[in-house]
């Protein structure tokens, strides 16, 4: 049987240092949105990993204003950007954790998690960086754990090679069941899913994108 190992956490080098702006909103505006511990007795949360830009998780805030929608993003510009969003659209309803997420699975409760969204992670395409793919049975055993029965996992990809690794990956889970597996279906965007940077980025490589729905059995 495959070892479950835990996934090795490497921060890329952003390219450009923070500016003034991004400093203020990430030393004094950020602290007001940071999730606790003690939050985690909030059920059915939304959670997004590696939330970018944050156009999905305002987007999933503003369509779901009574829940608590949590963000987990350790890129400094990225977690700046979704401050400054919140704040210009008066979002009440996001925390963020700033932290790997191997740390915030230590913090929540068990079933404590509606909905994972995991939107085009890093796919590390060179095989030496393979270990440092955030995808595998060590990740999936955690949302085992955090997931409601029935709760739903969304993966968005556009490697053919990571899509592989995805798959795999779940089916040796028999905790989940792939959902949206007609012909095609995988291709289209789910509309709970709001359009991202990366999935732009995607297009204009002429990349093929899939979405990916799994569920926890009840």
């Amino acid at each position: 049987m495959k070892k479950e190992n835990k996934p090795i956490f490497y921060l890329r080098k952003s390219r450009r240092s923070l500016s003034k702006k991004q400093k203020k909103l990430i030393q004094i505006n950020l602290k007001k949105y940071l999730f606790k511990e003690s939050m985690s007795n909030v059920k059915d949360i939304f959670l997004e990993i590696g939330f970018g830009y944050g156009e999905n998780i305002i987007n999933l805030a503003k369509k779901n204003k009574n829940r608590l929608i949590l963000g987990c993003e350790v890129y400094k510009p990225a977690i700046a950007s979704l401050v400054e969003k919140i704040e210009e659209s008066k979002i009440k309803n996001i925390l963020i954790f700033t932290e790997s997420v191997f740390e915030l699975f230590k913090k929540l409760k068990k079933n404590s998690i509606n909905k994972i969204f995991l939107l085009f992670p890093d796919p590390w395409p060179k095989r030496k960086h393979h270990k440092r793919r955030i995808i595998s049975r060590f990740l999936i055993k955690n949302f085992q754990k955090i997931l409601t029965p029935k709760g739903r996992i969304y993966i968005a990809t556009d490697t053919n090679n990571y899509l592989k690794v995805i798959f795999l990956e779940f089916f040796f889970n028999k905790y989940f069941i792939w959902i949206n597996k007609k012909p095609n279906e995988c291709k289209k965007r789910p509309l709970i899913l709001k359009r991202t940077k990366f999935e732009t980025k995607a297009d204009m490589k002429v990349n093929t994108k899939y979405f990916l729905m799994f569920e926890k059995r009840s």
